[in-house]
C-alpha cells in the first residue's frame, strides 16, 4: 500500500469510530448500553444483522468459494429465508412477550439458572472461536497488503472497534454496522466495476466464459450427505442454520431485542435474509470475476480476493476496499463483543453479584470480551480450508444443541433441567465425533446436533419417569 491508501484507510476508521459515538448519544445505564432502552429504527436493525452475520469471511473467503467452483453456495442464503421467517413468527414474539435482556433468560423462564448459564456458557465459546476465525481471516490481507504482521493487523482492527463499542454500547454498534455495510458494498461494486476494465471483454467476456465453465451454476446434484452444496443439503441445511443462528445466537437476537416493537423486529429479520441472499450473489460474482482476471490460476480460496487487491487494484481504490475489509471486520468484532458482554453481565452478574451489574463493569467486561478474541484469532493461521467454512463448522458444532434448547422449551412437554442440560452436552459430545470421524457435509450438522438432543433429552426423561 502507498501512503495515499493508509490515509484513506485511516480518515475511514476515524470517521466511522465518530459518527457511531455521536448517533450513539449518552449511555445512562445497562439497559441503554446493551439495548438502547429498545429504541433503534428497524431499517438499521435490518443492516446491522446482516453486517455482522457477513464479516470479513464473506468478503474474503466467498469470493474464494466461486473461484474454486460455482454458485451453488447461494442454496444456503436461500435457506436462511426460510429459517429467519421460522424465527421472526414462533421465537420472536415469546421474547418480546417475555421481556428478555439475555436470550438465554428464555432458558431460565423453563428451566431455572442452570439451564441458562449452560446455554449462556456454550454461547460464550462458539463466539470467541468463530470470531476468531473472523479477526484471523482479516489478518491475512492486512499483512499481505500493509506488511503488518498477524499480531498487528488483529491489534488495530481490536483498538479501534474498543473505542466505539465500549463508549457508545449497542446503538454505536448498529450505528457503525449500518455505516459499515454501506461502505463495504460501495466497496464491492467498485471491484466488480474495476473487474470489468480489467478483463478483456469486460463482464459480457467473464460471464460468457465462466457458463461454458459451469461456474454459474447454482443448483447441483452429487451425494447430498456428503457434498454440502448439493441443492437438498444446501436448502435444509441453511434454514436449520439460520434458525439457529438467529433464534438462539444472542450476537444476532440482541440487536433484535433492541427494536420498538415485534413487528419491527420481525421486519428487519426477514428483510436481512433477502439482504443477506443479495449480497452473497454479488461476493460470488466477483470470486467469478477474480477467476477471469486471473485465467483460473490455481490459488487458496483464503487468498483469492487479498491476491486481487494487491494485483488488481490501483492506488487509492487500494485503500478503499482495505478499508471495506477493516468495515466487515469491525461490524461483527463489534456486535460479538457487546454481545458476549451482555450475556455475562445478564446471565452470570446480575444474579451472582448484583451489586456489580452497572454501565462501569459492562463496558470493563467489554475490554476483556475484545482481548479474549484477539487472542482466539491467532489459533487458525495454519488452515487451508475456506474459513467461511471453518466458522461456520464451529458454530455447527453447538448450534444444534442449543436451538434444541428453544425447541423443547416451546413444546407443552414438561422436561427437567437435568435431561436438557444432558440431551446438550450428548449432543455436542457425539457431533464432535461425527464431524471428526465422518464425511457427513457441514450443513447437516445443525440438524444432525438438535435431532440428537431432542432424542436424548426425551430418553432420559422417560427414564426419570
Amino acid at each position: 500500500m502507498q501512503a495515499f491508501d493508509f490515509i484513506v484507510l485511516f480518515l475511514y476508521l476515524v470517521i466511522v469510530s465518530v459518527v457511531s459515538l455521536l448517533g450513539s448519544g449518552k449511555q445512562n445505564s445497562t439497559r441503554s448500553f446493551f439495548l438502547a432502552e429498545k429504541n433503534i429504527s428497524w431499517w438499521m436493525i435490518m443492516l446491522s444483522v446482516v453486517a455482522t452475520e457477513t464479516s470479513v469471511l464473506t468478503f474474503l473467503s466467498i469470493p474464494g468459494i466461486s473461484y474454486n467452483s460455482n454458485f451453488g453456495f447461494l442454496q444456503l442464503a436461500i435457506g436462511y429465508v426460510i429459517g429467519r421467517w421460522f424465527v421472526a413468527c414462533f421465537l420472536l414474539p415469546l421474547y418480546f412477550e417475555e421481556g428478555l435482556e439475555s436470550t438465554y433468560e428464555f432458558l431460565f423462564n423453563r428451566w431455572g439458572v442452570k439451564v441458562q448459564r449452560t446455554g449462556s456458557f456454550v454461547f460464550q465459546i462458539t463466539r470467541i472461536l468463530s470470531d476468531g476465525v473472523r479477526l484471523f481471516m482479516t489478518a491475512i490481507p492486512m499483512a499481505l497488503i500493509t506488511g503488518w504482521s498477524y499480531p498487528m493487523s488483529i491489534l488495530v482492527i481490536v483498538v479501534f472497534t474498543l473505542f466505539y463499542t465500549i463508549l457508545g454500547g449497542i446503538k454505536a454498534v448498529v450505528w457503525a454496522d449500518s455505516i459499515q455495510f454501506v461502505f463495504y458494498i460501495i466497496g464491492a461494486f467498485i471491484t466488480i466495476g474495476v473487474l470489468g476494465l480489467g478483463v478483456e471483454g469486460g463482464w459480457m467476456s467473464i460471464l460468457s466464459n465462466a457458463s461454458r465453465e459451469g461456474k454459474l451454476l447454482v443448483v447441483e446434484g452429487g451425494n447430498f450427505l456428503n457434498y454440502p452444496y448439493h441443492f437438498i443439503t444446501a436448502l435444509i441445511g441453511g434454514m436449520f442454520l439460520s434458525l439457529a443462528s438467529h433464534g438462539t445466537d444472542h450476537l444476532m437476537v440482541q440487536r433484535l431485542l433492541s427494536a420498538r416493537n415485534l413487528k419491527d423486529s420481525q421486519k428487519a429479520l426477514i428483510g436481512s435474509g433477502f439482504l443477506a441472499l443479495f449480497q452473497f450473489g454479488l461476493f460470488l460474482i466477483i470470486g467469478t470475476g477474480i477467476w477471469a482476471f486471473y485465467e483460473g490460476k490455481t490459488m487458496n480460496s483464503n487468498d483469492v480476493f487479498s491476491s486481487f487487491i494487491i494485483d488488481g487494484l490501483p492506488i487509492g481504490i487500494k485503500g478503499l476496499i482495505v478499508a471495506s475489509i477493516f468495515s466487515a471486520a469491525m461490524s461483527s468484532l463489534s456486535s460479538s463483543i457487546n454481545a458476549l458482554a451482555s450475556t455475562i453481565m445478564s446471565d452470570w452478574i446480575k444474579s451472582i453479584m448484583p451489586q456489580k451489574y452497572n454501565l462501569t463493569n459492562s463496558r470493563f467486561i467489554s475490554i476483556i470480551c475484545g482481548l479474549i478474541i484477539a487472542f482466539s484469532a491467532l489459533l487458525f493461521t495454519s488452515t487451508n480450508d475456506p474459513l467461511v467454512e471453518v466458522g461456520l463448522t464451529i458454530a455447527s458444532f453447538t448450534y444444534g444443541g442449543l436451538l434444541g434448547f428453544f425447541v423443547l422449551g416451546l413444546s407443552r412437554i414438561k422436561f427437567t433441567s437435568f435431561s436438557v442440560i444432558a440431551g446438550l452436552l450428548s449432543s455436542i459430545l457425539l457431533m464432535i465425533i461425527i464431524v471428526v470421524f465422518t464425511p457427513i457435509a457441514w450443513p447437516w450438522y445443525t440438524l444432525i446436533g438438535l435431532t440428537l438432543m431432542v432424542l436424548v433429552s426425551t430418553l432420559i426423561k422417560w427414564i426419570e419417569q
